[in-house]
């Protein structure tokens, strides 16, 4: 029985081997490996190596059948004792000698006690031999050894024979109202990460069926662009502009809708109102913030539908309107590098989140060597960006809409530190507003695209289509706002 010396005589090896000092430091054996017994035997007497006293301790341990891993010496403290196992109450640790393991394994009780709840079916739903081994990192046989001399089922109660020894019948009931609380909450976890396995799963496949083509397609941008002849001013200045709910691969059927709006269509709008828009710059500013995704895309996968999964009217095929929509967003880019050096920020919308973090990695490929655009590539839902005394944000605007200076206060604290005017940007609802909270000016933009069936059905027909841009001085912040209506609309 463990805790009890066997004196039963047997013939010892000469002390000469060095087992006189093995059998005085013999009680360590109950708590350490052979292996870490012999590292302690080396620190104290290093007449041998510390592979020479494993050896020696190996000889010993054989020669005296009597005398194992599992006695130790009479304890100072408080026991529980049983015929498997040693409990130390004041020090809580369990003491189980191993056959699988060849020595006495020394656990916590904390960690002896969660092992048998997670194993007992009355506290959780029980945890498998397999799962055990994965959670305690230990062997299998090592764990199949420890249960059995435990005595351990599935069907058992949670509770260890001391804890009935020492805790009454309510406390032991508020354990197990924790532990199935605790269950909840995990369980809830893993199918939270599950989930985020899924999303992991989709990006992977679109990087590996549709980005890596991408690469090998996309040509190298001009290094310089014409520049069109703008003077120049006084005052530096940003301008900020985004086709926010661009929605490329929309249909629209005029006879149900009241416009036409497909590939065509969609072009056409962006193309001329940008022109019209920096027509109207009174000067070349010194750079152009440009926000894309924000529902560039119509639809984010092959079954044609968002990203939340709500089918869309389209004019073309999924990997079209993917393909067209990266080419359109460069012939974009290049117009606007004939204006001043440009800025490009993600802002992934609720129709686009996989497919516009795409599109800023193309973009970010296609411009590799160019030094007048700078591609920021992130899929973070909310962008910031410091303009001399000025810091902006840009979102799509379908989340957290209602805490937008607190998030930029949070997110971005040091800028909002460091600068005077704050700035919001963002698209959504597809027409323009303005509104000042908390020491920020929040600008919804406008739209360029024209309706489909759910909008002519809902009746959100009434706003007015177009491009805006805003002209952000360096030190004094929006000195201006523009806007490029679509024509007859």
């Amino acid at each position: 029985m463990f805790g009890v010396m066997n004196n039963k005589k047997s013939k010892r090896p000469s002390p000469g081997t060095g087992y006189d000092l093995i059998e005085k430091e013999s009680h360590l054996l109950a708590t350490m490996s052979r292996l870490a017994f012999a590292r302690h035997l080396h620190n104290l007497y290093p007449i041998k190596s510390v592979k020479g006293w494993e050896m020696a301790t190996t000889r010993w341990q054989k020669g005296n059948s009597a005398i194992n891993p599992q006695v130790v010496a009479a304890p100072t403290t408080r026991m529980y004792s049983t015929d498997a196992y040693y409990y130390n109450k004041d020090e809580d640790i369990y003491f189980t000698f191993l056959r699988a393991a060849d020595q006495v394994v020394q656990i916590e009780g904390d960690v002896h006690r969660q092992m048998k709840a997670d194993y007992s079916n009355m506290a959780t739903d029980a945890l498998t031999i397999n799962e055990m081994c994965r959670k305690y990192a230990m062997p299998r046989p090592w764990l199949e050894e420890y249960r059995k001399r435990h005595g351990w089922t599935h069907d058992m109660s949670p509770f260890t024979d001391e804890e009935f020894a020492e805790k009454d019948t309510d406390e032991m009931v508020n354990d197990l109202i924790h532990w199935r609380k605790k269950e909840l909450f995990e369980k809830f976890e893993q199918a939270r990460w599950k989930d985020l396995e899924k999303d992991a799963a989709k990006w992977r496949n679109l990087n590996d069926h549709l980005i890596e083509e991408f690469l090998n397609l996309i040509p190298e941008a001009p290094a310089s662009p014409i520049r069109l002849e703008l003077t120049d001013g006084e005052k530096p200045y940003a301008l900020v502009v985004s086709a926010t709910d661009f929605h490329w691969g929309k249909y629209g059927w005029e006879d149900e809708v009241g416009e036409t709006y497909n590939f065509d269509e969609a072009k056409r709008r962006l193309m001329d109102r940008t022109q019209d828009l920096v027509s109207r710059l009174p000067y070349q500013p010194e750079k152009i913030i440009l926000g894309t995704g924000s529902d560039w895309f119509h639809v984010d996968n092959d079954l044609g539908t968002t990203t939340k999964g709500t089918p869309q009217d389209m004019c073309g095929t999924p990997a079209q309107i993917l393909k067209s929509g990266c080419e359109l967003a460069v012939e974009h880019i290049e117009l606007l590098r004939q204006v001043a050096p440009v800025e490009i920020y993600n802002m992934a919308g609720n129709h686009d989140r996989m497919s516009a973090l795409a599109l800023i990695m193309y973009l970010d490929a296609y411009y590799r060597n160019v030094d007048d655009v700078n591609i920021v590539v992130s899929p973070y839902p909310r962008q910031y960006m410091t303009y001399g005394n000025n810091l902006i944000g840009l979102t799509h605007g379908d989340k957290g809409m209602n805490k937008l200076p607190a998030l930029m206060a949070n997110e971005a604290r040091q800028e909002w530190g460091n600068t005077d005017n704050h700035y919001w940007f963002h698209g959504h609802l597809h027409h323009q507003t303005v509104k000042e909270s908390a020491g920020t000016l929040i600008i919804q933009l406008a739209s360029l695209a024209g309706h489909d069936r759910y909008h002519a059905r809902a009746g959100y027909t009434m706003s007015k289509a177009g491009l805006s841009g805003y002209m952000i001085d360096k030190e004094e912040g929006l000195i201006c706002s523009l806007f490029s209506p679509v024509e007859g609309h």
